[in-house]
């Protein structure tokens, strides 16, 4: 299991970047691809707006925006229909892979 598979398992999104040319690695990798220098870990605000969603039977799912312009797909809870722009709190686990979902804040 990686550092980043480890830290979703523990509730915790890293964010990989380079310090060299401040530039967001995603997905993950130890080298930048911009400059070759190696990169570092920065944990996430855990904190996103929706992008786009849609509905399969009762279930919300949409492409949510993070930090540094991370884009992700999760499911989203909410009381009534989200909304595009609206803002969103992220939560992560792992179990043989990663899973995000994502909670509308003031619902």
């Amino acid at each position: 299991m990686t550092f980043f598979e480890e830290q979703l398992g523990q509730g915790i999104f890293q964010i990989c970047c380079c310090e060299n040319c401040n530039n967001t690695i995603w997905p993950p990798k130890e080298i930048c691809h911009m400059c070759n220098n190696e990169t570092v870990w920065r944990k996430s605000k855990n904190l996103g707006k929706i992008i786009e969603f849609s509905k399969r039977d009762s279930t919300y799912f949409g492409i949510i925006e993070i930090d540094n312009g991370i884009r992700l797909l999760g499911e989203i809870s909410c009381v009534s229909t989200p909304k595009t722009g609206q803002s969103v709190k992220m939560k992560v686990s792992f179990h043989k892979k990663p899973h995000y979902s994502f909670i509308v804040e003031n619902n």
